[in-house]
Formats: structure tokens, C-alpha cells, sequence
């Protein structure tokens, strides 16, 4: 019996995978090949990271304008809003992440 050889996907269905540039096909979450994942939207650290920083940066400005009070608290929560607000803008689309 003669084998039936293995069919190759169109070529309008691959894709290059942006780490490690094999063949992938266009709908693939994970490379074959480099183990490389698609991210959609930032990572737990990334909006940790954001929150904090703006945590402690809007308090820290408004120190040097205003002296130590209840407005202090406000824009520690207004910086932590706008933080995630932040990394949520700045990695809210798709990206492929290298697996460490």
C-alpha cells in the first residue's frame, strides 16, 4: 500500500513566530517550536508594577506641594487607579512572550 503523504496547511493559514521565526499556523497560542506564548492584555506583574509605581508617585508629588494630610491618602488611590490604568493602555494588545 502506498502512504498517504502528510498534507502541508495552505500558506494563508501560517504565520513566522516573532521570537524565533519558524513556521507557526496563523490561530497557534503556543510555538511548537520555541515554546513562545501569546499574551493578550499585560501580565500580573506589569499591572502590580503599574498600581505600585503609581501609588507611590502621585503621594510623593503631591508631599512637595501640599504638607502630610487626608489628600495625601486621596491621591495614593487616585495613582494606584491610574497605574492599572496605564499598564492596561500600554500592554493591552496581543504580544508573544519568550517562556522563561
Amino acid at each position: 500500500m502506498n502512504a498517504i503523504p502528510m498534507q502541508q496547511p495552505a500558506m494563508e493559514t501560517l504565520t513566522l513566530c516573532p521570537v524565533c521565526r519558524q513556521k507557526t499556523r496563523l490561530t497557534v497560542e503556543l510555538c511548537p517550536h520555541c515554546g513562545a506564548e501569546r499574551q493578550f492584555g499585560p501580565t500580573k506583574r506589569e499591572v502590580l508594577t503599574g498600581t505600585g509605581l503609581g501609588m507611590l508617585a502621585a503621594p510623593s508629588i503631591s508631599t512637595l506641594l501640599l504638607p502630610v494630610s487626608i489628600w495625601t491618602g486621596v491621591f495614593m488611590v487616585a495613582g494606584a487607579l491610574g497605574g492599572f490604568f496605564v499598564a492596561h493602555s500600554r500592554h493591552g494588545g496581543d504580544r508573544w512572550l519568550k517562556r522563561a
